[in-house]
């Protein structure tokens, strides 16, 4: 069996994840074709069962064990592990005495996990690779007799977990299969998976394996389309835990931005999170997709943070402006449209961002853009911007009232404003579009 091309392997965290749930009792196999993919599996299983205060047994053979060690060193260093790691040859617990003998290391597991228990470790663990076994003759069966009498007498009576190491491309497809069917628990392709065609020991002991599998498939079928792996439920909650913190993030990132440019400029306190509300709101009234309207949220969010760049003493002039110092002004946009468009996935709010001061006319900045030419989403923060900018306070005036606002954005509209748009926004304050007196310029 070989990795399929365009294959992509779990990252080793998401397996460090997934072991964690490995708990006493569990019998997982490592089905592998590469010593790379191994050794992330080994590692994981390893690290896990030190951060449980566990004895582990690492029996060499099949990977390299020096670039293994030196990866459990790593995770392990500050993390709490408290188990022990002791490093064995297989010819130290496979093969004492020159052969190979299912019953002698059953024996030896269950006198080792007795010695960890009594020395004050919570169980053993256990990771080794057997396929040198199939240098005798009746190598498989030995092999498969191991395996039942691990099911039978060591899991589910003393405190043991283990991983089991099959290189697939050195067994038979026949052998692959009894593999499958001995293990309640199987690791292939980087993730832990409960097994539907774990056959109980039962049927291997009594030689009526087809009576178990019958028997014990259709009882796991039913089983699993009722419950949902563990292990797969560990990827999803840190899946979810992942997308909460990258959200998270980034929610810190902009309130940072935001309150920044409060510090630097007082009068917009409030005035880019009461855009964002209005613009979302405007962009669910159109029933445009949420994914426009999440992104429109964020984009109104941040439409003013060029002017942290600005000077203090314009933004907050209470006289007229003169020329140079409005050419300061109407540069904001650019400067946070710079800002956001060094990342590939902002980059069409940071287009919303550069033209959220163009005119439906042509004659608004920083390009000139008229009409349709002008984003979406920067003809919808236009009208919500200059209605929040209208209603509260600026230096060089009073808020006025909301009919105020809500008439000069009508006396605006093919002007200023998107027409459509500014009737859409009107009707969000009430049933019948409004019309007013023009208030003051925007």
């Amino acid at each position: 069996m070989k990795r399929e091309r365009g294959e992509v392997f779990m990252p080793l965290q998401d397996l460090l994840n997934q072991a964690v749930e490995v708990r006493p009792g569990d019998h997982l196999v490592a089905l592998y074709a590469e010593e790379k993919e191994i050794e992330d599996y080994v590692t994981s299983f390893i690290h896990s069962a030190l951060l449980r205060n566990e004895r582990c047994l690492y029996i060499t053979g099949d990977v390299d064990s020096s670039a293994v060690l030196q990866r459990v060193e790593r995770l392990s260093a500050g993390s709490g592990a408290s188990g022990e790691l002791l490093v064995l040859e297989k010819s130290d617990v496979y093969s004492k005495g020159g052969k190979f003998s299912p019953d002698k290391l059953i024996s030896l597991i269950q006198s080792t996990v007795e010695t960890a228990v009594r020395e004050g470790y919570s169980g053993l663990a256990i990771t080794g690779e057997i396929s040198w076994v199939l240098d005798y003759e009746d190598g498989e069966d030995l092999i498969i007799e191991y395996e039942w009498k691990l099911n039978e007498y060591v899991f589910d009576r003393y405190p043991v977990s283990a991983l089991c190491r099959y290189n697939v491309n050195r067994f038979s497809h026949e052998m692959i299969r009894n593999i499958i069917q001995l293990h309640p628990l199987i690791l292939w392709r980087s993730r832990i998976h409960e097994n539907p065609y774990y056959i109980p020991p039962e049927g291997f002991k009594n030689n009526a394996i087809a009576q178990y599998q019958v028997d014990t498939w259709l009882k796991n079928i039913f089983s699993f389309t009722n419950t949902k792996s563990r292990f797969q439920s560990i990827v999803d909650r840190k899946q979810e835990e992942m997308r909460l913190l990258h959200k998270n993030m980034t929610n810190g990132i902009i309130m940072a931005f935001l309150k920044l440019l409060e510090t630097h400029d007082p009068y917009t306190k409030d005035h880019c999170s009461n855009v964002a509300s209005l613009a979302f709101r405007l962009a669910e009234s159109l029933e445009i997709s949420e994914e426009f309207s999440t992104k429109i949220h964020y984009a109104s969010l941040v439409h003013d943070i060029g002017k942290t760049i600005v000077p203090h003493g314009i933004l907050n002039k209470p006289g007229n402006l003169t020329g140079e110092e409005y050419g300061y002004i109407k540069m904001h946009p650019e400067h946070g449209a710079n800002a956001l468009d060094q990342m590939d996935q902002v980059r069409e709010i940071a287009q919303a961002v550069r033209h959220h001061h163009e005119r439906y006319d042509g004659r608004g900045y920083p390009d000139g853009l008229s009409g349709d030419e002008i984003p979406l989403m920067s003809r919808i923060i236009a009208i919500c911007d200059s209605y929040d900018a209208i209603t509260n306070d600026r230096p060089y005036r009073k808020a006025q009232s909301r009919d105020c606002a809500l008439g000069e954005i009508a006396a605006c509209a093919g002007t200023q404003f998107d027409p459509g748009l500014a009737a859409q926004f009107i009707r969000l304050f009430s049933p019948e579009e409004k019309s007013g007196t023009f208030c003051s310029g925007l």
